[in-house]
């Protein structure tokens, strides 16, 4: 059996999705103050014996990019629903690369006053802006830009999909599960530099989160009767079966990079735990797209939104300015606390005003000339209406199209 996925209660914003989002970004940064080795540098000495108690949880904050990476494959396929190709690429643009510019330039005006940051050329700041200087060979102005091109990836995969037309449920569990597996299978054989462009390490986390979406649907249908009851337990079933195919193997996963983890800290970095949160993340993710987990306090729910809003900027400029930060004020002998607090604080404000000044004004505009730009002429008048996209929100007539009943195949 195909189906088309269901959009029940896309058009709703799911707050906690934001929080959780925003939380994971916050994780992100007090990890890079409080447990790399890098920090230790600015800090001018270990960080785990600095901040010896935040330190024991920190040191675990590099699982808030898997969780970054859970999140994606469920909001990318969620985003992806009802959307052509060229709508599915503006939106991505417009998302992604205001924000990213800003960030890249800012820290090239940092990095001109700070002889601690990375001193990139010229070149290597304009690969930055491509979103993949990796593919370059260029060094990358934050150390988390390498994540981009891990999403981009992911990205171009959704969109290769999309060119078969719809992204139709059988097409998404196929992609779940034949990306993890198409990396294993090239690893095994003997090509490891062919696996790591696979993304084999990180791709398995985007398909927990594809299915944790055709799971939500698909309990969804099941309650709402979109379908009938026979059809969605088979497909909660297939849902099910394959979430926990993927999580067996993110423990793997999960087990190699907490070994990492601990020779790169210099701590122990138990991989049972990092096990546990990883389930706990995925966990909360499902929760946090239940009907429930919408904010009905207009004061609460702006502010959730506001933290979703911020996630992006602060995960991409924090490194550079929160160490500068922190090591101006550690020469000058600021307690370490405070230190600590002047460094996220300045990073939230840099955040905010990325997202003000830049990508709230141009993300749409940028997102629209995309669209228009790949879609063919006489296709143009017929485009949805824009709404903001953070992979919880559709043009009505986008989410009119997908909700058709499984047909067979």
């Amino acid at each position: 059996m195909t189906s088309t996925p269901q959009t029940t209660q896309t058009a709703q914003r799911k707050h906690l999705l934001d929080v959780l989002r925003f939380g994971a970004a916050f994780a992100v940064v007090v990890y890079h103050f409080t447990a790399t080795p890098t920090a230790s540098q600015y800090w001018g000495t270990d960080v785990s014996t600095l901040f010896e108690g935040l330190n024991q949880v920190s040191r675990y904050g590099w699982l808030a990019v898997e969780a970054f990476f859970v999140i994606s494959g469920l909001a990318i396929l969620w985003s992806g629903q009802g959307r052509t190709l060229a709508q599915f690429t503006g939106s991505r643009v417009g998302r992604l690369y205001p924000a990213l510019w800003a960030c890249v330039l800012a820290t090239a005006v940092l990095q001109a006053f700070w002889s601690g940051g990375r001193e990139l050329s010229l070149g290597d700041t304009l690969l930055n802006l491509t979103m993949a200087p990796d593919l370059f060979g260029a060094e990358l102005s934050q150390v988390v830009y390498w994540t981009l091109l891990v999403e981009l990836k992911f990205y171009v995969l959704v969109g290769l999909l999309m060119l078969l037309g719809p992204l139709t449920r059988a097409r998404a569990l196929t992609l779940a599960l034949a990306w993890p597996a198409a990396g294993m299978l090239v690893r095994g054989f003997g090509y490891p530099e062919v696996a790591e462009h696979l993304v084999v390490r990180h791709s398995v986390y985007f398909g927990i989160g594809m299915v944790l979406f055709l799971l939500w649907q698909d309990v969804a249908a099941h309650r709402d009767q979109v379908v009938p009851d026979a059809g969605t337990r088979r497909a909660v079933v297939v849902d099910l079966a394959a979430l926990a195919l993927l999580l067996g193997l993110s423990v793997d996963r999960v087990m190699t990079s907490a070994d990492q983890a601990s020779s790169l800290q210099g701590v122990p970095v138990h991989a049972g735990v990092a096990v546990l949160v990883l389930f706990a993340v995925v966990g909360v993710v499902w929760l946090a797209v239940q009907p429930w987990a919408t904010v009905r306090n207009r004061y609460l729910a702006g502010l959730c939104l506001l933290a979703g809003a911020l996630t992006y900027p602060l995960y991409l400029v924090h490194t550079q300015f929160g160490w500068a930060v922190t090591e101006a004020l550690a020469e000058r002998g600021v307690g370490a606390r405070t230190a600590l607090v002047a460094a996220t604080a300045v990073s939230l404000l840099l955040a905010a005003a990325i997202y003000y000044a830049v990508e709230r004004p141009c993300s749409t505009p940028l997102r629209r000339a995309v669209t228009r730009a790949l879609t063919p002429g006489p296709s143009r008048r017929t485009l949805a209406p824009a709404v903001h996209d953070g992979g919880t929100h559709h043009a009505r007539e986008a989410i009119a199209q997908v909700q058709q009943s499984r047909v067979a195949a």
